[in-house]
Formats: C-alpha cells, structure tokens, sequence
C-alpha cells in the first residue's frame, strides 16, 4: 500500500508546486471515458477516506465557506437563539450572481480546534466534502484543483488518479 500524504503544510505547498500539472491532468481527464474515471475515483476514495480522520484535519473549516440552504439558516439561526434575519446579517454572504449563500466566516465559526461543534448538524455542503464520493467526477475538476491543497483526501486521490491513469507528467 503507498503511504498516504497527510502533512497539511506538504500537501499545500505541493498544491502550489503542481498548479500546472494538475491543470493538464484536467485536460487529460477530459479524454477518458467518465463512468470509468468515476469507478476508480470511487475505489481511491474509499480506500483513501478509511485511513484519513477527517475531524482530526479540520483544515476544510480552516479554509472553506460551505453553502448554506433556506432550512439550513432556519437551524443555524435556531441554535444561534437569532432571528434568520439577524442570522444571515450576521453571519452569511450572498454571491449576488448565482445567489449562492454561504457561511462568511473563514476559518469557520462552528470550528474548535480542529473539530466542528456543530457535526451533527453541520451543513449538507460539510456533509458531503470533500465530493469525491460523487458521480461525474470529470465534471468538478476545478473544485477538485482548488481543494488539492487544503484537503488530504483530494490530494491522495488525485495522485493515485494520475498513477492508475497512467498520466505522463
């Protein structure tokens, strides 16, 4: 079994490192069959996730302002004791194009030390990071690019995809 890059200082630098080379292996991606690309990608990500303890990283939280929906707020609100209305004043940012909304705060309000306070609850956007687990994976590679740096599952995945690809660099 390789080892798995777990070192979030590494992994960020080396995200740096290869910026240019992860843009190619997007554009290597987009020539592969995609149900097979989302097979494997699926396999690393399981294998993957089974040895990384995500709530023992928290550089997601550290980094990342998840999107938030309507009954979200309602809940985040209802824990805060605010109003949605003062909850979203206070603590939620609109994209004003795509009417997106996210949490503002970065790192995130709900973070204590490398663990959410809010887990079981926490937004389905948290719930569902880092997206490798998802179909159509080809299609979110440059979400994929973006969170190379910050989370080790991306990472790892992403490097195992290349090797198992047999991308030439």
């Amino acid at each position: 079994m390789i080892p798995l890059e777990l070192n979030i200082d590494k992994i960020s630098w080396i995200g740096k490192q290869k910026k240019d080379e992860n843009y190619s292996f997007r554009s290597f991606l987009k020539g592969q069959n995609f149900d097979n690309v989302d097979k494997v990608v699926h396999r690393l990500n399981k294998e993957i996730t089974a040895q990384i303890e995500c709530q023992a990283c928290g550089n997601c939280c550290k980094t990342l302002r998840p999107c938030v929906t309507d009954s979200e707020i309602d809940s985040l609100s209802k824990m805060e004791n605010l109003s949605q209305i003062d909850f979203v004043n206070s603590f939620i940012e609109k994209d004003n194009f795509d009417e997106i909304r996210s949490l503002k705060d970065s790192p995130c309000k709900y973070l204590e030390g490398k663990r959410c306070t809010i887990y079981a609850e926490r937004p389905k956007d948290c719930k569902s990071y880092p997206h490798t687990q998802k179909p159509e994976f080809i299609s979110r590679t440059l979400s994929m690019i973006d969170n190379y740096g910050i989370c080790p599952i991306v990472f790892n995945v992403y490097e195992r995809l290349k090797v198992e690809l047999r991308f030439n660099r």
